[in-house]
């Protein structure tokens, strides 16, 4: 068994693939539907079939994935996820249509099922019950640094450089392939061999599992504890992929250049940096329904002003407060659930919290789509936040009432 001091530092060698997967998917995740919308002028209806289709097919790769992890360990699925961002870049550098975003979306899906779910269990796996939230902050924290890598870079070829959003994308994802191949040479296994699930035969227990994949999600959302973690994630990334989908359009319409996109974000993410840790711990030394229910409500508070605002200066300070409390409200749910599931099971639960998680997205985009042509995008965060608030506040009293967690 490692030592506290090996597994600090294996963590912190894990922060590297961290930090890759965060500097793709920032890329991503403020430029896809610009792209699609200004560059390809692709139609609405086509642009939240493209970006709901990113969580559609995490529905069915995540749990699977997650047992997979469990078989054969962490490390291969982190790189699989990692690479597959990979490829879905260099398609978008090549995309002269949809139909090319369409392929690369599905690469998209493949890397945050295998990645996220494999990475969260992998620090899960290395840290003791009473330090997994600081660990975890810890990762979202080398997150930032990604993600900042990402935006600076984003806003030198964007606005300094003037070169179009193909060459961002063929250009990171290069820099990404080459810093893969480190990651494949310094990252340990952190499963041990002891606690692998033994199979007969790998492809069959793989396809077995996503055939199970229902029978698992039940066995996972009934397990007492895990009921609640799974309903306000559900919440959580409904309201945080409308903002990651739209928001971008909306900074762009509001008169701002699409390196002022990744200003904005640059900004949020380097002061809120510091206190990743600090809000992991959080989740440690508080109740999980108190620190959920009022990340939630704050989120989407602060989405709901960025909207109708037009100082520069204000938009920053509010993507800081979104960007603080979506952070603790997702480590408040990666913590609570890797410590109420067993940990034999850590793995599936992990991959059953990301189908929530993609569940959530899928049916943001899908209920935004309709909103977006009858009412604008800004109709499109009046309805859904005032809508995630009520929620909120109705699983709060329910829970306050019952006196325990479901």
């Amino acid at each position: 068994m490692a030592t506290s001091k090996d597994s600090n530092k294996v963590i912190w060698i894990a922060g590297l693939g961290t930090v890759l997967a965060a500097f793709q998917l920032v890329i991503l995740g403020n430029y896809i539907v610009i792209f699609l919308r200004e560059d390809l002028l692709t139609a609405i209806i086509l642009i939240t079939i493209i970006v709901s289709l990113r969580n559609f097919l995490q529905l069915f790769f995540r749990v699977p994935l997650g047992d997979l992890s469990q078989i054969i360990g962490r490390k291969p699925l982190i790189l699989a996820g990692h690479f597959s961002l990979t490829i879905s870049l260099f398609l978008m550098s090549l995309a002269n249509n949809w139909i090319w975003v369409l392929i690369a979306i599905v690469f998209v899906a493949l890397g945050m099922s295998a990645f996220w779910p494999c990475m969260l269990a992998y620090i899960s796996d290395l840290s003791s019950d009473n330090s997994s939230g600081g660990s975890i902050g810890r990762m979202f924290q080398m997150s930032d640094i990604g993600s900042i890598i990402g935006l600076l870079i984003s806003s030198l070829i964007l606005d300094v450089l003037l070169w179009t959003l193909t060459d961002l994308f063929g250009i990171v994802a290069v820099i990404a392939f080459f810093f893969g191949l480190i990651n494949i040479l310094i990252l340990p296994e952190s499963l041990e061999k002891t606690l692998k699930k033994q199979v007969t035969s790998i492809p069959k227990a793989v396809i077995n599992s996503f055939f199970s994949m229902l029978s698992s999600l039940k066995q996972m959302t009934l397990t007492r504890g895990l009921t609640l973690a799974y309903t306000f994630q559900l919440i959580l990334a409904f309201t945080e992929f409308t903002a990651t989908t739209f928001l971008p359009l909306i900074i762009v319409q509001k008169g701002f250049s699409r390196g002022d996109v990744s200003e904005i974000g640059l900004w949020a993410i380097m002061v809120s940096l510091w206190f990743k840790p600090f809000l992991g711990r959080l989740t440690d030394r508080f109740d999980f329904i108190y620190v959920i229910t009022t990340t939630v409500m704050v989120y989407s508070l602060a989405l709901l002003i960025f909207t109708v605002l037009q100082d520069f200066f204000l938009l920053i300070v509010l993507s800081i407060i979104m960007n603080a409390s979506l952070i603790t409200g997702y480590m408040a749910e990666n913590n609570e659930v890797s410590k109420r599931a067993p940990i034999a099971l850590r793995g599936t639960a992990l991959g059953s919290l990301g189908f929530y998680v993609a569940l959530g997205r899928t049916s943001s985009t899908v209920v935004s789509g309709p909103i977006w042509e009858i009412f604008g995008l800004t109709g499109v965060f009046n309805i859904i936040i005032l809508s995630v608030l009520f929620m909120t506040v109705i699983l709060f009293l329910m829970n306050r009432s019952k006196g325990e967690q479901l």
